[in-house]
């Protein structure tokens, strides 16, 4: 019998009675093939997110002398690959274009070039479990149909997402002004609503590219590339990918991963601090501190003074009791293995001491007073004085007033007994003629009196009751 499984036209020599009996056998066997003729190539397991599309990377091999085929349909079995098996579940049948389970599915391979890829829509979490495809081929009157039971794809379906991969995931240490990639990659399981990534906390000179790749199990993932040169701003930060994937929920799925930067460098940022403060008294302790950002941080500092070649002191601090001389321009240098910084100078000013300061104080005291005092006789001076010259003008002016009326009363007084005779004078060239004034009643009496070859004539004029 093992013969005639090898040959029937063997087993036909051997018992020629039997011939009929192995031809009826045949016939009712299933037919035989190699495994390499019915294959599939598509990824042991996915991982969906619920409420977005699942897309699974598919294709499949069948015996070559099956295509040409007046027909082609594709099958999508859960839980069990046995087409008519009670845990079967045939979640899309091509030849009816039948979808259970689900809201919809989609085979967008060509089955005809042995193209298998399927999207499932709005996956819940109902929807995990194993998941063998089924191919039926109708050749003339012959159909032909095999599933792929070796080879299923698990489908996990989760309310959140797996976070990025952001490589390298160790930056280790990185000098400075030095390139670096950093990577981030994000799975799409559903390339027709892929994840946006984005990057926080990056570099000022970061170069970002983003773009959707295929995997090599032929799923697809959202790859962002940033180049950037390294700052010894950059050291230690913490570096950010973040993914987020739209959903037809209310929210969205967002996930990150991190990185921190290690940068080495120089002395940077070199300055110094004085404590107590940038004035103090001699006989005092004074403090000065010198920072710096360095990578690695074991940094040495020396201590310098302006107009002095040797060091003063090495340290991050300098402490010293204040005296007269210490006043000046200090300065440090900060030195790691990468380089060295040297701070800028700060002042140290020494303040005069408690008696100095008492008779400064003292004397700026008396000078003001003096001054004030000084400037108060002044001006009680310059007051009396005007006080004085006012006294003055009022007095001339009175004089003046007494004088004019004086003057004016004796016109008067005169001219109140003019008579009413006219007064001659002798014709010459220089005599002076006086008017006539004609009052009632006048007694007048007439005198003559000759001044320097000239005769002038006086009247007197007496009032009325007068002899």
């Amino acid at each position: 019998m093992k013969s005639c499984r090898t040959s029937l036209l063997l087993c036909t020599a051997i018992a020629p009675e039997m011939l009929v009996f192995s031809f009826m056998v045949f016939l009712f066997l299933p037919v035989q093939v190699h495994m390499e003729e019915y294959s599939t190539e598509m990824p042991s397991s996915i991982t969906a997110l619920s409420g977005s599309c699942v897309q699974i990377p598919c294709t499949f091999v069948v015996p070559d002398d099956m295509f040409n085929a007046e027909s082609i349909f594709g099958f999508w079995i859960k839980n069990h690959h046995a087409f008519l098996h009670p845990d079967s579940l045939v979640v899309f049948n091509g030849s009816t274009n039948i979808i259970k389970g689900f809201s919809h599915i989609e085979i967008l391979g060509n089955l005809s070039q042995h193209g298998c890829t399927t999207v499932f829509y709005d996956v819940k979490k109902n929807h995990t479990g194993n998941y063998y495809f089924r191919v039926e081929i109708k050749k003339s009157e012959n159909y032909w149909n095999y599933t792929y039971q070796n080879k299923p794809i698990s489908i996990s379906v989760s309310n959140v997402s797996e976070p990025p991969i952001l490589t390298p995931t160790d930056l280790q240490e990185v000098m400075e002004e030095t390139t670096v990639n950093l990577s981030c990659s994000a799975e799409a399981p559903c390339p027709k609503q892929p994840p946006t990534i984005s990057w926080s906390n990056i570099s000022e000179s970061a170069h970002i590219t983003t773009q959707l790749q295929e995997n090599p199990d032929k799923t697809q993932s959202v790859f962002s590339y940033m180049i950037f040169k390294a700052s010894y701003k950059d050291h230690r930060k913490n570096i950010t990918c973040t993914a987020t994937y739209p959903r037809n929920t209310s929210d969205a799925s967002t996930v990150e991963s991190t990185v921190m930067l290690r940068v080495l460098f120089s002395p940077k940022e070199t300055r110094i601090t004085i404590n107590p403060s940038d004035s103090v008294s001699a006989g005092t302790n004074v403090t000065l501190i010198c920072k710096s950002k360095a990578s690695p941080n074991i940094v040495n500092y020396t201590w310098y003074k302006r107009g002095q070649e040797k060091e003063l002191d090495f340290g991050e601090q300098l402490t010293f009791n204040v005296n007269r001389m210490s006043g000046g321009w200090y300065f440090c240098t900060a030195k790691n293995i990468y380089g060295n910084q040297t701070s800028k100078e700060i002042q140290l000013i020494v303040a005069a001491s408690s008696e100095k300061s008492l008779s400064l104080l003292i004397g700026c005291v008396g000078g003001i007073s003096a001054f004030l005092f000084i400037f108060l006789l002044v001006t009680i001076f310059l007051r009396v004085q005007r006080v004085k010259a006012s006294i003055i003008r009022e007095t001339d002016i009175s004089d003046q007033g007494q004088e004019k009326h004086m003057q004016i009363n004796s016109i008067y007084d005169n001219s109140a007994f003019t008579t009413s005779e006219e007064l001659e004078m002798p014709k010459d060239e220089n005599e002076v003629h006086y008017g006539q004034i004609d009052f009632s009643n006048p007694q007048t009496k007439s005198a003559t009196v000759k001044c320097s070859g000239q005769e002038t004539i006086y009247a007197e004029v007496c009032g009325p009751g007068k002899d």
